[in-house]
């Protein structure tokens, strides 16, 4: 009897199963990555879109609000953008370096929040320290989500080689 065509059929059939199984699990990996690809980059918009707004009407509150009234609306300022729900999907989803950049941002926009609550409007001095933390701060996370997002695409590139 004759083994070598049964075994070479075998043989081609255990290599074309484990090369179809290993092209499914590249592109399962590359559709892993673009999902999560995706998913931190709206969420990295939303949180720079809500750092953006919160500080914007801070500043508002500061300027139009009389000091009695500063306290609750600088909380309501403070609340008022999802900031505090998109900063706890940033601890779900992204990087660690991420996560630290963003909890720099949100410290630091509480620490403004408790300055707007009690300011002086006339200390311009302290106001503009106070933004330029913010400002600092938010420019860091900016690069940081910038090198996240390259390092999965990086990733994704050489998954689809």
């Amino acid at each position: 009897m004759n083994w070598i065509s049964p075994l070479a059929a075998l043989v081609g059939v255990l290599l074309g199963a484990g090369a179809t199984a290993l092209a499914d699990h590249r592109r399962w990996r590359q559709e892993s990555v673009t999902r999560l690809l995706e998913l931190r980059t709206v969420l990295y918009a939303e949180y720079l879109v809500a750092m953006e707004k919160t500080g914007r009407e801070l500043l508002r509150v500061l300027e139009t609000t009389a000091a009695e009234e500063r306290g609750r609306a600088a909380d309501a300022a403070f609340a008022g953008f999802n900031l505090g729900g998109t900063w706890q999907q940033i601890h779900i989803v992204a990087s660690t370096d991420v996560v630290q950049a963003a909890d720099s941002v949100f410290r630091s926009l509480k620490r403004a929040r408790d300055y707007v609550a009690t300011a002086d409007q006339r200390d311009t001095r302290r106001l503009r320290a106070m933004k330029d933390e913010v400002g600092a701060l938010r420019d860091q996370f900016q690069q940081t989500v910038r090198s996240d997002v390259r390092g999965l695409l990086a990733g994704s590139a050489s998954w689809s080689a």
